[in-house]
């Protein structure tokens, strides 16, 4: 048995899982132990994380024919699932029975799971790093950007608490809500930056104009988090209202190049959140090498986590001179934060 992807799949159940997916929690435990499945679970490429894209691939092809007995224990496929405890058996049978589409999907598709409730983290992450510098245009970058719609995120309207009190963009149709665990951020009323580029990089940019490319940002939500798909919706509609340059590549490997097409009188906003843990740490330290390089001659902020930790950091570099915060503690589907700065 692999003991390795094992501790992996053990450690996916943990609180968060347990807390907001029975169903997945329940699996993750009983593939954990099962010889079988964590040999078709090893087909996926090194550095993505192998429970979610299992359980997206099964997922993606149970919605598309949900007539096998493991649909009964999906809310994305009925409206009164089953017991999740009782789920494993149907599980596996599922997974055997499309071994050959579940290894293809495996090896093909990444975790991309365009989480726009972390845009409750970004917006005040942003506006709190935006009262480093005079009011001037931004251009936004963000690195693993799956369908860019964390790209709108000063498009998107806020609730922090039950008051109805409304920040960011109040005539927006997408409504995110989520909480602060003690004070509140700096800037939460500031007015809204001009943003006049939008450039999102990753290894496979989503195209929500293709409606199987949709389906796998839907596979890859759990599936009794109703409220998350119902936000992706929402956001799917709106992100065609507005102009995003999305682009394939290796944005850690082409920050400089892409940098070098943002003119010198708008500031350059690199950005990336639960993705540089799927680098090495050697190109992780090249990739802010080459930030320190660009913060030499141009004034930027970056702001990122997962790459010395959990927290949410920002790196702000004004004439030449970095200085750098530690924001926030956050929750990774963006349903609370705890502001540190």
């Amino acid at each position: 048995m692999n003991a390795r992807l094992s501790e992996v799949f053990l450690a996916f159940a943990g609180p968060e899982c347990r807390e907001t997916s029975p169903l997945y929690c329940s699996l993750t435990e009983a593939i954990a132990t099962d010889e079988e499945l964590l040999l078709i679970a090893g087909q996926a490429p090194a550095g993505q994380p192998v429970p979610n894209l299992l359980f997206a691939a099964v997922h993606y092809l149970l919605v598309a024919d949900p007539t096998h007995p493991l649909a009964e224990y999906y809310a994305t496929c009925t409206t009164e699932p089953k017991d999740p405890t009782q789920a494993f058996p149907a599980f596996k049978d599922f997974v055997l029975n499309h071994q050959r589409e579940i290894i293809e999907l495996l090896q093909t598709r990444l975790v991309q799971t365009n989480e726009v409730r972390r845009c409750a983290f970004l917006f005040p992450a942003f506006m709190h790093a935006l009262r480093h510098f005079d009011p001037q245009p931004l251009a936004l970058l963000e690195i693993g950007c799956s369908a860019g719609l964390n790209l709108l995120w000063d498009r998107y309207r806020y609730e922090y608490d039950e008051s109805g009190k409304e920040y960011g963009d109040r005539d927006s149709p997408t409504l995110i809500t989520s909480e602060f665990l003690g004070k509140r951020s700096a800037g939460l009323e500031d007015s809204l930056p001009l943003v006049t580029q939008r450039i999102g990089v990753d290894l496979h940019p989503i195209d929500v104009s293709l409606p199987a490319e949709v389906n796998w940002l839907r596979a890859l939500i759990w599936p009794e988090q109703f409220w998350r798909r119902n936000l992706l919706e929402a956001a799917i509609q709106q992100q065609q209202e507005v102009e995003l340059d999305l682009r394939t590549g290796d944005g850690f490997a082409e920050v400089s190049s892409i940098a070098a097409e943002i003119p010198a009188d708008t500031l350059l906003c690199i950005y990336h959140t639960h993705v540089a843990n799927q680098i090495s740490r050697e190109k992780g330290q090249a990739f802010l090498e080459a930030v320190r390089e660009l913060g030499r001659h141009r004034d930027l902020l970056h702001l990122f986590n997962n790459l010395y930790d959990a927290h949410l950091r920002l790196q702000v570099y004004r004439g030449g001179i970095l200085t750098r915060e530690t924001l926030a503690n956050t929750d990774g589907h963006g349903r609370w934060l705890e502001w540190l700065a």
